[in-house]
């Protein structure tokens, strides 16, 4: 019964299993005691009743055997005395013998049991004495004994036999006497035995019960509490990986293993949160070290996908236009959302992080696809007092948790996400004010193409590349064909126009590695990395037919034709160094000037097929005049 017990209650079980094996042993303990006071009881009657009846009816047979031996001599006495007066006294001790020998056969025969063995053999004894007496006449007459020699065949061959026959009956008795008493006393010893193997059979089932105790005791309380203590010590020296046994059992034990695994749990989770403070932190350092959003935000993918695995969260951030927040970057799976309104998002119209799942009152934001549970967060990157952003997780629920484990966790990684939002918005931030400082003193304002500072950067590190690698190199400087007149004739404004769509025909043109730059005033730079001789002439030629082909409306009508010369320079013909490529590229400009205007010069030396590039780009030039045509007509 108590093992039963023990999968429902242990301090049930350990109580009913002790009380049964106290009451048990009591009742055993009362049961052998009385037991044994029963068969002292019995033993001692028994050996009462062999002294009270066996011993005096032995005694009494013993004095009886005697008398008859007595009462035989006194007889052989009587008959050999010669006098008178001494035959008188023996007569007299003869008759008082057999007075009393006839009291105590009496006296014996009313003692015995009617029907007993003893008694049968009693009375046959009485009858063979008194027939013994018609004998014992013989014995006493004196006149007979006179005759020695008959008195001696008397004696010993005549009545002999039937005196013998008297003691054998009365031995006979002795020894049925004796037989009565050692089987009353074999009886109680016999009897005593078997209460001994009772009472061995009774200890026997004590020691099991005591046994079964022991290990009731040991297997289902003293191993399981050694277990679930060994595996709490190694908790409290920081092995969270420690196995916790009995977790599904439904008594005590269960319940201190269930409560250890969520303390182990609420352990595991602090750890990993302190360890997901201290990677934000190093997040922080690595994060301000970042050249570009776009290295920045793979960072972020990076880090936050490994802190949060359960959560699959993507980062949006506002155009430069403040109308729609774009995907920056998503981890732990694609985001279903390229862009949204800031309308959309419950946070950022209300200004603060937005937990969805965890309160009584709570809307969907309109962002959310149908797919998404309901637990997610919006939390907005504010930098400076300055929204810059939206932070948005979406928990993935576990198959093995339960929904309270879930939305406990779920509150944990929505704090982490605070945490990691406070992180993001100062490292972005000052990405956004360090890449609008950079663009600031590299770019130009007018054209919007980078200026020479960045020219000179980009052509030390490109000339160090090209050096390394042995790869080609060009450079193309390029001028406005009388730039001053659009000034004077037709204002600054004019001027301006013309740089833009120049600079926006450098952009377009220029969009893969070459760096087009504005140089200064109407000179614009394009360094070429990876590229010779020939094909920087080329492309020269297409831009210059591009330029040509540019039509430019400006106020109530078009400015005048704009027209560009351009000299190229390559690495290493040309020099070794970035100040001697432009050199020598401004003495080709010069020439070009020189010779007419609105053509390409290489170094001092002739173009190398001049000819056939001019024709090209004679024909680029009418391909795209038509093409405009057709356009203006549709």
């Amino acid at each position: 019964m108590a093992f039963k017990l023990a999968e429902k209650s242990l301090s049930v079980s350990i109580k009913n299993s002790l009380l049964t094996s106290v009451f048990l042993l009591l009742l055993i303990l009362g049961g052998v005691s009385a037991m044994t006071k029963m068969r002292l009881t019995a033993l001692q009657d028994t050996i009462e009743a062999v002294g009270r009846d066996r011993l005096p009816k032995l005694r009494a047979l013993g004095e009886i055997n005697l008398l008859v031996a007595r009462v035989r001599s006194a007889s052989y006495r009587i008959a050999l005395t010669a006098t008178p007066e001494q035959r008188a006294d023996v007569e007299r001790a003869f008759n008082a013998r057999i007075a009393t020998l006839d009291q105590r056969i009496a006296a014996l025969k009313a003692t015995l049991k009617d029907g007993s063995a003893l008694k049968l053999i009693f009375e046959q004894f009485a009858n063979k004495w008194t027939q013994y007496g018609k004998y014992q006449a013989l014995i006493l007459d004196p006149e007979l004994a006179k005759d020695r020699l008959r008195y001696s065949e008397i004696v010993n061959v005549e009545t002999e036999a039937h005196f013998q026959g008297v003691v054998d009956l009365i031995n006979d008795g002795i020894k049925l006497a004796n037989q009565e008493a050692d089987a009353a006393i074999d009886e109680a010893i016999a009897e005593s035995k078997f209460d001994s193997l009772i009472l061995w059979a009774v200890n026997g089932v004590s020691v099991l019960i005591g046994l079964a105790t022991l290990i009731f005791v040991i297997r289902d309380v003293s191993t399981p509490i050694h277990r679930i203590t060994s595996s709490m010590e190694l908790i409290a020296k920081g092995h969270l990986d420690a196995d916790i046994p009995y977790a599904d059992r439904s008594n005590e034990l269960g319940l201190m293993a269930r409560a250890l695994t969520v303390f182990k749990k609420s352990l595991v989770e602090n750890d990993r949160l302190n360890a997901a403070t201290r990677t934000l932190s190093e997040l922080s350092e690595w994060l301000q070290s970042a050249k570009s959003e776009t290295e920045l935000y793979d960072m972020i993918s990076s880090v936050l996908g490994r802190l949060m695995p359960e959560c699959k969260g993507s980062l949006f951030i506002y155009a430069n236009s403040r109308d729609v927040l774009e995907v920056a970057t998503e981890w732990n799976g694609k985001s279903h959302t390229a862009s949204i309104h800031p309308e959309d998002c419950w946070s950022l119209r209300r200004g603060h992080a937005y937990v969805h799942g965890t309160s009584e009152i709570e809307f969907h934001c309109d962002h959310v696809h149908d797919g998404v549970n309901d637990n997610y967060c919006c939390i907005p990157i504010v930098a400076h007092g300055d929204t810059v952003g939206l932070l948005h997780l979406e928990y993935t629920f576990d198959q093995s948790e339960t929904a309270e484990e879930a939305k406990a966790r779920f509150a944990d990684r929505a704090r982490l996400g605070h945490a990691c939002a406070e992180h993001l918005s100062i490292a972005i931030a000052n990405m956004k004010l360090r890449e609008g400082l950079r663009d600031q003193s590299v770019r130009d304002v007018l054209t919007g193409l980078n200026n020479r500072r960045y020219l000179l950067e980009m052509a030390r590190r490109e000339l160090l590349r090209a050096e390394r690698h042995k790869t080609p190199l060009s450079v193309l400087t390029i001028d406005v064909d009388h730039f001053k007149s659009f000034n004077d004739n037709h204002g600054h404004d004019a001027g301006d126009a013309v740089l833009r769509h120049v600079g926006e025909i450098l952009r377009t043109l220029f969009a893969d590695d070459a760096v087009p730059c504005r140089f200064g005033g109407e000179e614009f730079v394009v360094l070429l990395p990876n590229t010779d001789m020939d094909e920087a002439v080329a492309r020269a030629e297409a831009l210059r037919g591009k330029i040509e082909a540019l039509t430019i409306r400006y106020a109530e009508g078009h400015l005048p034709r704009v027209t560009i010369s351009a000299g190229v320079a390559s690495f290493p013909e040309a020099g070794g160094n970035f100040t001697e490529l432009l050199r020598v590229a401004d003495d080709a400009l010069y020439r070009a000037k020189q010779n007419g205007r609105n053509r390409v010069e290489g170094p001092d030396h002739a173009l190398p097929d001049a000819d056939r590039i001019g024709d090209e780009a004679v024909a680029a030039l009418a391909t795209v005049r038509s093409v405009k045509s057709e356009s203006k007509a549709a």
